[in-house]
């Protein structure tokens, strides 16, 4: 079995939080302040390699612990690279995929068959390719049901799950953010970003012209891990608005990712990380 090829290094660094900064209004763990613990790597292919060695870390972790792995997917061409060299050696073999659960972080509200859907994504460049059993896969929507119903069905999963009145653990939520700041399906100045008793809401986005399923922040914030990856010079100036700019989740909702008892990594491709405000320092990796 070959081994996976060890970037040489990995660069960290400390964001100072805006004095302007303010914790969001709508969370319920509003004292918890955004810090992303930022891991920007050399080029996509590195970012992709660390980000595949810690989804298997993770995987592993919580087998030993728990007794599976319970992931949220998002879709996204980052995350298919991924996906696809998740589904390759050394990766193949070391991840405990019988044990593995996969759920999705946000989805749009379409058939599995179609372009856009990121189950179809997943299935094409990964869980055709891997052991997780089938009864262990439960997509988002099929674009069958009216979209509030989908997510309420969603809800219902999730709630048979997890138990009835337990709040979703996800070992690890896979996320990105839009162009304009958003994070899942949760857009900038829609009502949805604020709610804090459902744990899935569907509704039309208006900026989109498309149905959308998405996880509320109530049930992100409470992952274990939360990855968020960004690749590419065009994400550069809204992540530094989001990093080092004062907090303004309404404005840009990705700011509402602050796990109370879990980690939040953004983990950005040295593009993507271009702009930020920072002091570097290099770090060889360890493993």
């Amino acid at each position: 079995m070959k081994k996976a090829k060890k970037p040489k290094k990995v660069i960290k660094i400390k964001i100072k939080k805006s004095k302007k900064a303010s914790a969001p209004r709508a969370s319920k763990n509003r004292a918890v302040p955004f810090t992303p613990e930022i891991k920007i790597h050399a080029t996509p292919e590195i970012l992709i390699e660390e980000t595949a060695h810690l989804f298997m870390q993770t995987a592993r972790a919580a087998v030993t612990e728990r007794g599976r792995f319970v992931v949220a997917l998002s879709g996204g061409s980052t995350p298919k690279g991924l996906f696809q060299h998740l589904s390759e050696e050394p990766y193949f073999s070391l991840i405990p995929w019988d044990r593995t659960f996969v759920f999705w972080v946000d989805e749009r509200h379409v058939t599995f068959t179609d372009a856009t859907s990121n189950y179809r994504m997943t299935q094409e460049n990964l869980l055709s390719k891997v052991p997780v059993p089938k009864e262990q896969v439960f997509p988002m929507t099929n674009g069958s049901l009216p979209v509030e119903k989908a997510a309420s069905a969603y809800e219902m999963k999730l709630r048979k799950f997890f138990g009835e009145n337990i709040m979703p653990r996800f070992d690890l939520a896979l996320m990105g953010m839009g162009d304009d700041g958003h994070t899942a399906s949760l857009f900038p100045g829609m009502p949805q970003v604020n709610e804090m008793d459902k744990w899935v809401v569907g509704y039309f986005v208006d900026s989109e012209k498309k149905d959308r399923v998405s996880l509320t922040f109530p049930v992100l914030n409470n992952a274990r891990l939360l990855v968020a990856l960004m690749e590419g010079a065009k994400k550069a100036d809204r992540l530094k608005e989001v990093v080092n700019g004062p907090s303004e989740p309404p404005r840009y909702p990705i700011q509402y990712l602050r796990p109370e008892s879990g980690r939040l990594i953004f983990a950005l491709d040295a593009a993507a990380a271009a702009k930020l405000k920072k002091q570097i320092k290099l770090f060889p990796t360890k493993r």
